[in-house]
């Protein structure tokens, strides 16, 4: 079967810099000269939702996905997220129940089990690899596993690099996004689908290793961008353009890192240490909250780091993430606590009734002191050196994407103005802080994504509404009911 529709995405694909860089990317080019471009608004404030967005069609408020790793209120900490997490149909199987034969490929944060004739393959080659590889079809699943084996993209691990680890990095993804083409490549052949969506996770992975590293004589993003632009082209050797119309597209981009996130958890500590003498009458050692984990983090070597995060189990990187985020913490103390940080940094309150050892009681005058002193140190907090402001806004999440699951979203999340690392740091009725910035990625996600168009749909006079992520489910719906009518 021809497909009618081929969707390839670029995690974390920034159109920015495919633009900048277009004489070296002859295929995006193509796609920017002569096809449709769509710029799209990603879910504000939490870049780590867009995946879910997008394939579920509804706000974070109704899927309730920020990270793969998210907090577990009822144990008091982090867990990774798996299908019960997630109580949003795909559009995809939407898209089977209207006739279509859809096969779909390493969509980031996705899940099995939604597909009755069409195939479904998770984590073979993505960046966050939130569970082992798993394809539906049994015999289509020990093919891969016997022709390609696992994807050269690996494992994140996200400490400082040398520049020979960031090279090792660099021709990981290039190899990568070779396999991740090759692999695309036979599924066209073989697969019989009229919808075949697939992703490229490697422009996630470059853009938050390699991004800033561009001189006069290289650019090794550019080489990994370049990689899945060839891979794009071979796909699109074997594709009838009279007959599919081929979407490249991505759910939010990438930008240099300035989020000052070695900042965060001290500066909560003290917010913490000041609310609860203030307002609980509690006394709270000075030295705040540390755990061992995070020192660890910082006496350890980098190299050092590296090899035991390379090495280490699955299930022991998610117990020293939680252990770096809540290690040390004593709950009846402790009102509010951080999350995960990319470019932004997320905040959980500690509240009675949500949390299973919850301190604040929601609603109650502690609890509103508790936010207002939160926005105003955040809000107040300066470069000591510079005197730059260094947050732009602490947002209401709750405010922002209300719904059933948002009880499962962070409370609050803190945007950073766009400057270098602060080593010094200084906000109304607190002392200043010495820290030492470490900052392991180049680049973090942006608010901002988009979709190229090529072929038939693209040719239409008319196309359905899309301006924001969550529209892609809708959006690519109404093109496959095009094509079919075509």
């Amino acid at each position: 079967m021809t497909p009618r529709l081929l969707l390839i995405g670029l995690d974390a694909g920034d159109l920015h810099f495919i633009r900048s860089h277009a004489d070296a990317l002859p295929t995006l080019r193509r796609f920017c000269r002569d096809g449709r471009t769509i710029e799209t608004q990603s879910p504000v404030g939490l870049s780590g939702s867009v995946w879910p967005t997008f394939y579920t069609g509804t706000p974070p408020g109704e899927h309730g996905i920020y990270q793969h790793l998210v907090w577990d209120a009822e144990r008091m900490g982090m867990r990774l997220i798996a299908p019960d997490w997630c109580h949003q149909r795909p559009f995809w199987a939407d898209l089977e129940t209207q006739g279509h034969r859809v096969l779909v490929m390493d969509v980031p944060y996705s899940f099995t089990g939604h597909l009755q004739r069409g195939i479904e393959i998770v984590d073979w080659g993505t960046q966050g690899q939130t569970q082992p590889f798993y394809c539906s079809d049994p015999a289509l699943s020990r093919r891969i596993r016997r022709e390609f084996g696992s994807s050269p993209i690996g494992r994140e691990t996200p400490v400082h690099k040398t520049r020979r680890q960031l090279d090792k990095v660099r021709r990981s993804l290039i190899a990568s996004a070779e396999a991740k083409t090759a692999l695309t490549e036979m599924l066209l052949r073989e697969v019989d689908a009229d919808v075949l969506i697939t992703v490229f996770g490697e422009t996630h992975r470059g853009g938050h290793a390699l991004f800033g590293l561009e001189s006069e004589e290289t650019s090794p993003l550019l080489d990994v961008y370049a990689a899945v632009d060839r891979g794009i082209a071979r796909i699109l050797e074997g594709t009838d353009l009279a007959e599919t119309t081929v979407m490249v597209f991505a759910v939010h981009g990438m930008t240099r890192d300035d989020a000052q996130s070695h900042a965060v958890r001290p500066v909560l500590s003290e917010i913490n240490r000041r609310f609860v003498e203030e307002h609980l009458g509690l006394r709270v050692p000075a030295s705040g909250q540390s755990g061992l984990v995070r020192a660890l983090r910082r006496t350890v070597p980098a190299r050092l780091q590296l090899a035991v995060g390379e090495m280490a189990p699955d299930a022991v990187r998610r117990w020293v993430v939680e252990r770096e985020l809540i290690g040390g913490f004593d709950w009846s103390t402790t009102p509010g606590f951080a999350l995960r940080t990319d470019i932004r940094s997320e905040l959980r309150l500690n509240l009675r009734g949500r949390e299973a050892k919850g301190l604040l009681e929601p609603g109650s005058a502690a609890h509103r002191a508790y936010v207002d002193t939160l926005r105003e140190t955040f809000l107040g907090l300066r470069d000591a050196d510079s005197g730059a402001s260094l947050v732009d806004e602490v947002l209401d999440i709750r405010e922002l994407y209300p719904g059933t699951r948002c009880d499962a979203l962070p409370d609050h999340v803190i945007t950073w103005h766009r400057e270098p690392s602060a080593r010094r740091l200084h906000a109304p009725g607190m002392e200043t802080l010495e820290l030492t910035p470490v900052g392991a990625r180049g680049g973090d996600h942006t608010d901002f994504g988009f979709a190229m168009l090529l072929g038939p749909a693209a040719e239409r006079g008319e196309l359905p509404p899309l301006k924001e992520t969550h529209e892609f489910a809708r959006f690519v719906s109404g093109i496959a009911a095009l094509g079919a009518a075509g």
